[in-house]
Parts: C-alpha cells; sequence; structure tokens
C-alpha cells in the first residue's frame, strides 16, 4: 500500500515529528516507512540510547531500509502494523512512546483498520502520541473513536498536501508552534505551513520548496522510491492479468 509515490517533505516531516518530546522518547515505532525519509529524520533526533521499530509489509522497501539505513538503533520489521503488541514483545517492550503512522488508512478494510487503531491505542505510554499524516480526512472519525484526543491539522507543502492528526489517551498536548515557510535567498515570507494564504501553484517559491520532476529523480532516495512504487505496481498488473 503506498500514500503517495513521491516521499514525504521536509516541511511535512518537520510538522509531523514536532510534537515529540525526543529528551522522553525511548521507544519509537513507525507504521508504513517505505523508502525511509522519515525514518532517517527519526534516527537523527532520537537519544541514542532509544529504539525505532520500523513496520513494512513491502519486501523491497524492507530489503532497502535494511541495507541503506545502517544504525544500531533502527529495527525493520517485514509484517502488518496489526502485529505491533507481538513485536513491541520481541524486542522486550510493552509500550511505546510514540507510533508514527503514513499507512494510507483509506485504502485498508473497516476491520483492519480498527484493529490497527485498537491495538495502536493500547500499546501506548499513558502521555504517549500517536501521529498520523494522510492524504484525506476519511480516518478521523475512526480516530476519534479509539482516542480520546484527536487533533487535526494541515501541510500544504508536499506533493500531496497532507492532513496530520495528532492522537493520544492521556493529556492533551500542547498546541504546535506555527512556523513560517520563507523564499530561499530572500527571507520573504511566502506563507504560513498552517494557515497558507498565497497561491503557492502560481509563485516561484513553490517550485524551489516542491521541487521539479527533474530535480526529484536527481535525489538518490526519491528516484528510488520512484522506481520501486512502479515496479510494485507493474507486479501488480501482471498478476492480475
Amino acid at each position: 500500500m503506498l500514500g503517495s509515490i513521491v516521499p514525504s517533505s521536509r516541511f511535512l516531516i518537520k510538522h509531523l515529528l514536532e510534537p515529540i518530546d525526543w529528551a522522553q522518547a525511548r521507544v519509537i515505532v513507525e507504521y508504513g516507512p517505505g523508502v525511509g525519509v522519515v525514518t532517517a529524520e527519526i534516527l537523527r533526533r532520537m537519544r541514542p540510547d532509544a529504539s525505532l521499530i520500523a513496520i513494512e509489509t513491502n519486501t523491497d522497501f524492507v530489503r532497502f531500509l535494511r541495507t541503506s539505513a545502517r544504525d544500531k538503533r533502527l529495527h525493520v520489521i517485514e509484517a502488518s502494523a496489526e502485529l505491533v503488541v507481538e513485536i513491541l514483545r520481541q524486542y522486550g517492550y510493552e509500550k511505546a512512546s510514540y507510533i508514527i503512522s503514513g499507512i494510507p488508512f483509506s485504502t485498508v478494510s473497516a476491520s483492519m483498520r480498527e484493529s490497527i487503531l485498537h491495538k495502536t491505542s493500547s500499546v501506548l505510554e499513558p502521555r504517549g502520541s500517536f501521529l498520523v499524516y494522510q492524504f484525506s480526512t476519511r480516518v478521523l472519525q475512526d480516530l476519534q473513536r479509539n482516542f480520546r484526543y484527536v487533533r487535526q491539522q494541515f501541510e500544504p507543502l508536499n506533493i500531496l498536501p497532507a492532513h496530520l492528526f495528532f492522537c493520544r489517551d492521556g493529556p492533551p498536548s500542547p498546541p504546535l508552534q506555527k512556523y513560517d515557510c520563507r523564499e530561499q535567498g530572500s527571507g520573504r515570507r511566502i506563507g504560513s505551513a498552517h494557515l497558507p494564504k498565497a497561491n503557492f501553484a502560481s509563485t516561484k517559491a513553490w517550485k524551489q520548496i516542491i521541487g521539479i520532476p527533474a530535480r526529484i529523480c536527481r535525489c538518490k532516495v526519491w528516484a528510488r522510491s520512484l522506481w520501486l512504487s512502479a515496479r510494485n505496481v507493474s507486479r501488480r498488473k501482471s498478476s492480475s492479468a
């Protein structure tokens, strides 16, 4: 399952990870890491003694992560997020500080979606959070049914623009700070990451922020992601034929 064939932008990653208290986060789980764009940033910010458990169902992505992200704190598991309880216990943990998900829940069956969300809620620490990014708001009601507090935000500076959901059962987390997006080199404000006011599609800044296909292809990780995604689509078409 792929939410998007284009990896997450740095703006989305910054917004998504903003609620994390890195000094306290000892066990972090990531659902659907793909080629590891978010994974790499988590590892960069994590404590030296923390653990990151990445759960991925795609064999090619698992192989890529295991060979490209050589970090003893990272454990890449080829499995469904439905097995999060068993996977945590396998590594000696009962609870996770944070769980981050890029799974496209709108493409998952209702029963599987409910199972994943219920088990996610059960393994979070009392002050832990479930951080989710999606390209639609369809999962909102499911999140509200499984978590006491759900805060929704929006990140326009991504392909595709993303909806973010910050979920927890403990005390509600403090509001996120807004940050500005500025055109490179000029310092001119082009919009707010939370409440965009500019027509980004018509500005040079938009192209600088998002990048054109040629720039994406020059990026090793992005190009690899596109190639793996295209191959998976081709395989599905061949098997269905």
